[in-house]
């Protein structure tokens, strides 16, 4: 399957003579959600503003859904690339909640009928039904997120990036977040999560990119990363509770609680 991303030898620095990024190269499949991690200043920010071209490299080059991003324009970028930004009132300039949930779809030429019906999937999806005619700053910070979700799910772009989409959320809400991500990802589109939360990425990625100074230290498969004390040491970050939980009581690395008491099961079920 054809990657939706490629970055390849990419360089960026607001001071050419200083990067923040040396010689970052990966790519990012269809139904693929990987995570973004590292201390603060890594430079994973900057990271996610070269995918949604927003910022563009010094040098290397960023390939889009099979296109060189040089060449598009950041509106072109937008129709394959949708992000969640760390605070949505960045993003979110429309009146009502519904008003910015519609925006998106209006502009993409689709049929009056297909627009409503992405755009009441996507308020059904994100739990919103009860603020539509609400000013979206007038909702806590919580809510304003998952109006700026909705907006980009409604989209259905081929690549979504989230920067810290599940800080400041409550249980309910972490797992909603979770169920859509997951809904995405079954749905054949490719998540990019930068997340300092590392419960949340053992929960939901499927792979793990970590930043240390500026460069790509960790490219491994979320299992592998956590598994590999040293690949956590490298770019700063701790262990989740779920894999301390299981090591603590002899068994293999689990990524969820889920895995965890399946994998106890098993062995008690085998003892007995």
């Amino acid at each position: 399957m054809s990657p939706i991303l490629t970055l390849d030898a990419v360089q960026f620095g607001y001071d050419p003579a200083k990067p923040v990024l040396q010689d970052i190269s990966f790519q990012v499949h269809p139904g693929e959600v990987v995570a973004v991690v590292g201390r603060n200043g890594a430079g994973k920010s900057t990271m996610l503003r070269l995918l949604n071209g927003l910022l563009r490299p010094g040098s290397g080059r960023v390939t889009i859904a099979g296109k060189d991003a040089a060449d598009l324009k950041v509106s072109e970028i937008a129709a394959h690339i949708g992000t969640v930004f760390q605070a949505p009132e960045q993003q979110i300039f429309n009146a009502t909640v519904r008003s910015e949930i519609a925006f998106g779809p209006a502009q993409s030429g689709l049929s009056a009928e297909v627009q409503q019906c992405r755009i009441d999937a996507a308020v059904q999806r994100t739990d919103l039904g009860e603020v539509l005619d609400t000013h979206p700053l007038d909702l806590d910070a919580a809510m304003r997120r998952f109006v700026a979700v909705a907006s980009v799910i409604a989209c259905q772009p081929d690549l979504m990036l989230f920067d810290e989409a599940q800080r400041g959320l409550d249980a309910t809400r972490r797992a909603l977040l979770g169920r859509i991500i997951a809904e995405e990802k079954s749905a054949g589109r490719a998540i990019v999560l930068v997340c300092h939360d590392m419960d949340f990425v053992a929960a939901h990625a499927d792979r793990v990119l970590g930043l240390a100074e500026g460069r790509l230290a960790v490219d491994a498969p979320v299992r592998d990363f956590f598994a590999d004390a040293e690949a956590t040491r490298a770019v700063s970050v701790e262990q989740p509770g779920i894999v301390e939980l299981a090591q603590a009581l002899g068994q293999p690395v689990a990524v969820n609680a889920a895995e965890l008491v399946a994998t106890l099961a098993k062995k008690l079920k085998g003892g007995a």
